[in-house]
């Protein structure tokens, strides 16, 4: 009788990170992620389970707790109540950091290859643990009500940068795939804190249409004054972006641009390009980089003549970076903030089987991931946004607060 691969013995976790690897899943980074989501969505499913059936009650913040999977460490939130008596079982003894090995081996699993709801409960009920359908079922349902929420809920007037950018996916619709378009808009507040402002799932590839009803809806939402607005050439979108933010600088891209030079140039004369890019970056005076970038427009118009009439027509808005403090040129000048997002998107779409299961899929899943980067990365001021704050909003001030 064929066994029953359900109860075969766990491989040693390595063992399994690697065959992830040469099977083209997660990178190790990935799956510590998604082991500390998946951990803090049961601990939160329990204590939600908690309170419903614990009168007087509340749920109080949480704790930082180190845990061992086998040999990655996780570090997690553990929530608390404020009476002190909520403990998730899910969670090792007081003096514990790892786990047993079925349930490494099922962590890793659903970290892996958690691709529905039903395949989860299914492993976790085959486990023993408390985390029921229901539970799961209402985790699912907050990141999704959280995801939709982010596209609705009012937001502050003023910013001081708004980055966007687009990511491609499919979505399974019967027995179908359908391409579908994440638009992030991620901005930097006054207060130096970077906040997703919205991430919506829009059917069809990107297109202009779609970035017109996500810009429109941030307005409807209160944001007015923007200081710069850092997005990639995508046709039409920079006459949007100017139209609806007057007073904004807009800077393009420079990693998007140096991409699309790989792809006119040619390899050798890419490289000699983008090296001199690298060095008009650097400049210390506005004046002399976009002297020097008009010289390398002309040196390369005869390889690509359509592409660098673009460059030469769009300088000021690939150099706007460099009138804003040293510290920040880098930031401003690339799309590089919403690739924590889209980045993600790309780690949990692999893992999904290279597609998501429903609209709904994709909202818990990425509802999921902003929730954690706004509590974790995103939680304190950057250095580099911290050394620059004062002079940045004297800058606000001087061009939206100033009288005349």
């Amino acid at each position: 009788m064929k066994k029953d691969a359900r109860h075969a013995p766990p491989l040693d976790l390595q063992e399994q990170i690697e065959r992830l690897r040469s099977e083209g899943g997660l990178e190790q980074l990935g799956t510590s992620q998604l082991l500390r989501m998946l951990l803090e969505s049961l601990f939160s499913a329990e204590r939600a389970a908690y309170l419903e059936r614990t009168e007087g009650d509340k749920g109080n913040g949480g704790y930082e707790r180190g845990l061992d999977v086998g040999s990655l460490p996780v570090e997690v939130e553990v929530p608390r109540t404020r009476r002190g008596s909520f403990r998730p079982s899910s969670l090792p003894g007081p003096y514990q950091r790892g786990y047993d090995d079925a349930a490494r081996h099922l962590l890793l699993h659903l970290a892996a290859s958690g691709r529905s709801l039903n395949a989860t409960t299914h492993a976790l009920r085959d486990l023993g643990l408390s985390a029921s359908e229901p539970q799961l079922e209402a985790v699912a349902k907050h990141y999704i009500t959280e995801f939709e929420l982010r596209n609705s809920r009012p937001i502050d007037t003023d910013m001081l940068a708004l980055y966007l950018d687009a990511k491609y996916v499919e979505v399974r619709e019967g027995d179908r795939l359908r391409p579908y378009g994440v638009y992030v808009a991620v901005g930097l507040g006054r207060d130096g804190i970077k906040r997703a402002l919205c991430a919506q799932a829009i059917a069809g590839r990107e297109s202009l249409e779609g970035w017109k009803a996500v810009l429109r809806s941030l307005i409807e939402r209160g944001l007015r004054n923007v200081m710069i607005v850092i997005h990639d050439d995508f046709p039409g979108l920079l006459n949007v972006t100017q139209g609806l933010f007057p007073r904004a600088d807009v800077q393009l891209c420079i990693v998007h641009m140096q991409r699309n030079a790989r792809s006119h140039f040619g390899k050798a004369h890419a490289a000699e390009f983008n090296s001199r890019m690298r060095t008009i970056k650097g400049s210390w005076s506005e004046e002399l980089a976009a002297a020097q970038f008009d010289d390398l427009c002309k040196q390369f118009t005869g390889h690509a003549p359509a592409f660098v009439a673009e460059l030469t027509k769009k300088r000021d808005h690939y150099l706007a970076f460099l009138a804003y403090p040293e510290s920040l040129r880098r930031s401003f000048s690339t799309t590089n903030a919403v690739e924590a997002v889209n980045g993600q998107l790309e780690i949990l779409r692999r893992n999904n089987g290279g597609y998501f299961h429903g609209e709904d899929n994709i909202k818990a899943k990425l509802g999921m991931h902003l929730e954690q980067l706004e509590n974790r990365r995103w939680r304190r001021v950057a250095a580099s946004v911290h050394a620059a704050l004062p002079q940045l909003n004297a800058m606000f001030v001087a061009r939206f607060e100033s009288p005349g």
